[in-house]
């Protein structure tokens, strides 16, 4: 679940409407972009039960990276969004962009090692078409050793997170990337103004 503007909302479980009788967590359905104004890097999906080990904060879905050949680096994928990023559909404008408030996280680890994530802030400059590390920091979460009914663990982010187009995860056990879990990503428009609500109320939101 995505909640925005610090309102709680079902918005990472009211699409797509699918049913998935898989196991293999690599098949699950993908988490489309743009999506609700965001778009996600290549590798996130709808995590499908019961193939997750973590039990999701709101029902019925959690989202899942998958660190493969698309994650394993920082580069970016497709000419401006990292692997493992949620970023604004349209990043040169402020009405799109965010302030990030916490997460609910979790990673494939059954330890006995924590699991490092190193979270990084993103904002676009408009001196240019790339975007700008503006603030990072790491968080660890405890091992999951059953791999069952794991509980994800919450993650506050600091107060100066604000006017991001862009927020990118990623999930390290010693210096292996690790696939990782997602829910209740709380976030909240960085331009409240009425005029960056209707800029934002006139765009398509899928």
């Amino acid at each position: 679940m995505i909640s925005f503007a610090r309102v709680n909302s079902d918005q990472w479980d009211d699409e797509p409407t699918f049913i998935s009788n898989t196991t293999d967590i690599t098949l699950a359905p993908p988490i489309f972009s743009p999506y609700h104004h965001f778009d996600f890097s290549e590798g996130y999906v709808y995590a499908p039960r019961p193939a997750e080990p973590y039990q999701p904060v709101s029902k019925p879905h959690l989202a899942v990276f998958l660190t493969n050949g698309t994650g394993a680096s920082n580069a970016v994928t497709g000419g401006y969004i990292h692997p493992g990023e949620i970023g604004s559909e349209v990043t040169a404008m402020d009405a799109f962009w965010f302030n990030a408030f916490s997460v609910y996280l979790g990673c494939d680890n059954a330890g006995p090692d924590v699991c490092r994530f190193e979270i990084s802030g993103y904002t676009f400059t408009g001196f240019s078409e790339d975007e700008v590390l503006a603030y990072q920091q790491n968080a660890t979460t405890s091992p999951c050793p059953s791999r069952k009914n794991c509980q994800l663990e919450q993650v506050i982010f600091p107060s100066e997170i604000k006017g991001l187009s862009g927020l990118q995860i990623r999930a390290f056990v010693g210096e292996e990337q690790r696939i990782w879990f997602m829910d209740n990503l709380e976030l909240g428009w960085y331009n409240t103004s009425c005029a960056a609500g209707l800029q934002r109320a006139q765009a398509p939101r899928r």
